[in-house]
């Protein structure tokens, strides 16, 4: 059975599609077998392929299954699954829970997002049952380095009792321009998003080594 990894939340912009696919380069760069799904109807990730080459991503599309466990059946064989949502709830995100093993859920580095963060919080932790128990986490990201705000905003998510990654996104101009490149940034030239990048999927590993 695979890892699977799911990025969630409600709103847009927070950084879920960058982050799949990063985690998806670290991932596969590092050997194991990984498979990346997109199911947001803005199809982002899906369009990124279409343009890099889909023949060196292996990607689900929505269209590609017709339920979950359809889903679930195809990627047996893969070691890791990472699985970008819409922004937004839905039953569907429901039916996706049921087969993750660890939600993770990004949020901005600014008041606004962390207040907003509640609803996504409350709607996942209400899918936990007894033989639902997945793992779930918040991962900060567009962190700009020092800033003091950024500790006040970890303070308040604190509240929300679920694991606050410590590893943060930072607000880098190497994450858009790897869409250029590779599409991940294994190979940036400033070294510092690649070491948050294998810094959050060292974090991942280790949470999901202890489930």
């Amino acid at each position: 059975m695979p890892s699977i990894i799911t990025l969630a939340h409600q709103k847009g912009g927070v950084g879920k599609s960058t982050i799949a696919l990063n985690l998806y380069g670290y991932f596969s760069q590092s050997g194991l077998r990984t498979a990346l799904v997109d199911i947001d109807p803005q199809g982002s990730i899906s369009s990124f392929v279409d343009f890099a080459g889909a023949d060196r991503f292996d990607l689900v599309r929505r269209k590609d299954f017709a339920t979950y466990a359809d889903l679930l059946a195809q990627v047996q064989g893969f070691e890791v699954v990472i699985i970008d949502t819409p922004p937004y709830l839905s039953k569907e995100l429901e039916e996706i829970i049921k087969i993750t093993d660890l939600v993770i859920i990004p949020c901005k580095a600014s008041l606004f997002d962390a207040f907003a963060i509640r609803q996504t919080i409350d709607f996942i932790e209400t899918q936990r049952t007894d033989k639902n128990d997945f793992l779930s986490a918040i991962v900060m990201t567009m962190a700009i380095s020092g800033a003091s705000l950024q500790a006040q905003i970890r303070d308040h998510l604190e509240q929300h009792k679920i694991p606050i990654l410590k590893t943060e996104i930072g607000n880098r101009v190497a994450y858009a321009k790897s869409l250029l490149l590779s599409g991940n940034v294994m190979q940036d030239d400033s070294g510092k998003a690649k070491e948050e990048m294998q810094n959050l999927a060292d974090e991942i590993l280790t949470l999901l080594s202890n489930k």
